[in-house]
């Protein structure tokens, strides 16, 4: 629709204070879905076959007319219908690790299509590759937990979450369809198990369609919310401005740091904008419905792309990881780390750096070939290690006891040890991410060095001072604290 561009890009110009039409197309498009939504719901549950078909004709709608990605479109029916004859097709065990592959390398080639694409024009675009990270969730979650329902096969490491999501047949053509091809998530999210889609399909009651609008334009007013803030500051703190060496001219370490804290902020309100609307476009058509409590009351899941609050608010690194791009984490953490460290079915946790690191390293390959990416991922991972040292050897010391009868002494070093934990999370996070934002190599350092790689040289300092010189049996005997063996925690209970 080249009218609607048009008028778009005027808008932007205008009112907008000049963001990419690509960005303003996306989020209109996430609007339209609203609309399409409201007639999704009302399509009666035993129609499970139109309601699939309505989808897919709003995406084609949505992302063919509406955001001209006609090039996607034709790239995510081919690839989900390769995708499909490997799921019905493929049944050794390999299966899921085959699609896995085949979808990863697909994107791959979008994604450096798109980098010659920005190398050549020297813009940095919204294009089809958004969309197609989302579709690799879906198509890789489902084949893996097609294979963990296969009956015949033993899966002693399986997770509660695996077991629940778990289908013993492949769906049919229709289907999984309506399932890639979901309208009101298709661009920006949430990805989901098809056992929530299922859920979704299968609502048919009035009570929980009553609570479907309020629960959907609350996301809503949230995601405008943070578009405000976008819009309004998003040409005044920039990671790009950071590269410059005029902008260290006349800063200190600290106002670098303020600065670079404020514009991490001012970045992620562009997600929250388009994650927040998306979320709630999805929950206005149903999705997330969980069925019945013991006492008849409707039960929603969490469908959310981020916890805005766990992202701004936590105390710990750990925390802010966990809170951020939540569809992608669990898709991460149940079919990438689990599948390679091989966490026992009793939900203990594996402490393996290897495992982390893969994964933060597939994080950075579904992202996309800019090195900002690798350096971004490596370097979260690694001080992901590091807080979790830190957080092993110094929250016993700090924490509160479970009783909670505590001293004020105790209960101020506990406030001060949570406040730390959270500037230096955030300032973590918002470091580490400078490279995702500017991608190319060579700035991305010189980033970092015009602020000390103060990141990067604190997390070698925990390490050798943990790992080699034993800092942490020096800190435990000098409070009189127990000394942990590796991969035990103490046996006292405590309030985190």
């Amino acid at each position: 629709m080249q009218l609607l561009n048009s008028a778009l890009a005027r808008l932007s110009e205008d009112y907008l204070g000049g963001i990419s039409v690509d960005r303003v197309v996306t989020v209109v498009g996430v609007l339209l879905s609203y609309v399409l939504a409201h007639a999704f719901q009302r399509i009666p549950a035993r129609m499970a076959a139109a309601k699939h078909i309505f989808s897919i004709v709003s995406t084609i709608f949505l992302f063919g007319p509406v955001q001209e990605q006609y090039t996607g479109l034709i790239h995510m029916a081919v690839g989900s219908a390769a995708i499909y004859g490997l799921i019905r097709w493929i049944k050794s065990a390999y299966m899921p690790y085959i699609v896995f592959l085949a979808a990863m390398l697909h994107m791959s080639y979008s994604h450096i299509q798109r980098q010659i694409h920005e190398r050549s024009t020297g813009a940095v675009v919204m294009d089809y590759t958004g969309a197609q990270m989302v579709f690799v969730i879906k198509v890789t979650s489902l084949a893996f937990c097609v294979y963990d329902g296969r009956p015949n096969v033993v899966h002693p490491h399986m997770s509660a979450y695996q077991r629940k999501n778990a289908i013993s047949r492949v769906p049919g053509v229709l289907e999984y369809l309506g399932y890639v091809f979901f309208f009101a998530g298709f661009s920006v999210g949430p990805a989901f198990e098809l056992a929530t889609y299922r859920k979704m399909i299968a609502l048919d009651d009035t009570r929980a369609r009553r609570q479907l609008p309020r629960r959907a334009y609350r996301k809503l007013l949230e995601g405008a919310f943070w578009m405000v803030i976008y819009v309004a500051y998003s040409n005044v703190y920039t990671y790009q401005a950071m590269t410059k060496p005029q902008f260290y001219a006349h800063r200190s370490l600290l106002s670098s740091a303020l600065y670079m804290c404020t514009t991490g902020l001012v970045v992620r309100s562009a997600y929250y904008t388009a994650w927040k609307m998306g979320e709630g476009a999805c929950i206005l058509a149903g999705l997330g419905f969980d069925g019945y409590d013991a006492h008849g009351a409707v039960q929603w899941m969490d469908i959310a792309n981020v916890h805005v609050r766990g992202v701004e608010l936590g105390s710990s690194l750990r925390q802010l990881i966990d809170s951020w791009n939540v569809g992608t984490n669990t898709w991460l953490r149940h079919h990438v780390y689990l599948r390679i460290s091989r966490t026992p079915a009793d939900g203990a946790r594996a402490s393996s750096t290897r495992a982390t690191v893969l994964t933060f390293l597939v994080s950075a390959w579904w992202h996309g070939f800019y090195p900002g990416y690798y350096l971004t991922f490596v370097l979260i991972a690694l001080a992901a290690n590091a807080a979790r040292i830190l957080r092993r050897n110094l929250h016993a010391i700090a924490a509160l006891p479970a009783d909670n009868h505590a001293s004020a002494l105790r209960r101020c070093v506990k406030c001060a040890y949570d406040v730390a934990g959270w500037i230096l999370s955030k300032y973590t996070l918002d470091f580490a991410a400078a490279p995702f934002m500017v991608l190319s190599l060579q700035p991305s350092m010189q980033l970092w060095c015009d602020n000390y790689f103060v990141v990067p040289l604190a997390v070698l300092g925990i390490f050798i001072a943990f790992n080699v010189l034993g800092a942490g049996r020096f800190i435990r005997s000098l409070v009189g604290q127990p000394q942990l063996a590796p991969g035990k925690k103490t046996g006292k209970r405590l309030k985190k």
